[in-house]
């Protein structure tokens, strides 16, 4: 049963990598007023293009990887978050021992960081569709503009406190099962 200790990884990727990235394209599609079809075109040929197979999986995997290149990103949104002046609460100690000593646990704890993980990519995503969506070429609309740094703000919020609930998740797992601070 050793694949099952893979599932944690694979849903965090899911979760935390393949929705922003999957958020990420859409905007840059509806930006660059492109269809997904017409882009496959222009880079696969029409005949992969038009196969809804290969469609979907290379929009999965091209969503996996901007995701992994939002990270960064996504990080920075976290460590906004983590300023003195939005109060930040003490970061949990004993999440990789968890992972490593209590798998359940841990799988528990992962599933919880790939949702904070995932609010801040969104976060990241939508403010800077914004500042895109106020460049482009075209008119463009106040509502649309406010909306997208709406959302960006409120998705940053919710990966603050899906975080804070992270940490105390953590702290509570690793206290219940006997985790000892590294002096």
């Amino acid at each position: 049963m050793d694949s099952l200790k893979l599932i944690p990884q694979v849903f965090f990727d899911l979760i935390g990598r393949v929705v922003p990235g999957a958020v990420a394209i859409l905007a840059a599609l509806l930006l660059s007023k492109a269809t997904w079809e017409s882009w496959l075109g222009a880079t696969l040929g029409m005949v992969l293009a038009q196969s809804a197979s290969v469609s979907i999986l290379v929009f999965v995997a091209g969503a996996y990887v901007a995701g992994q290149l939002l990270s960064p990103l996504a990080k920075l949104v976290q460590r906004a978050g983590e300023l003195r002046w939005f109060r930040p609460r003490p970061k949990a100690e004993g999440y990789d021992w968890l992972r490593a000593h209590h798998p359940e646990a841990g799988a528990q704890c992962a599933k919880i960081r790939a949702e904070f993980t995932m609010h801040n990519g969104l976060a990241g995503v939508l403010l800077v569709g914004a500042a895109a969506y106020v460049i482009t070429d075209g008119a463009w609309r106040w509502s649309v503009v406010g909306s997208l740094v709406l959302g960006g703000l409120l998705a940053a919020v919710r990966g603050r406190t899906t975080r804070d609930t992270f940490n105390e998740a953590v702290s509570k797992f690793a206290k219940a099962t006997g985790f000892v601070k590294a002096a």
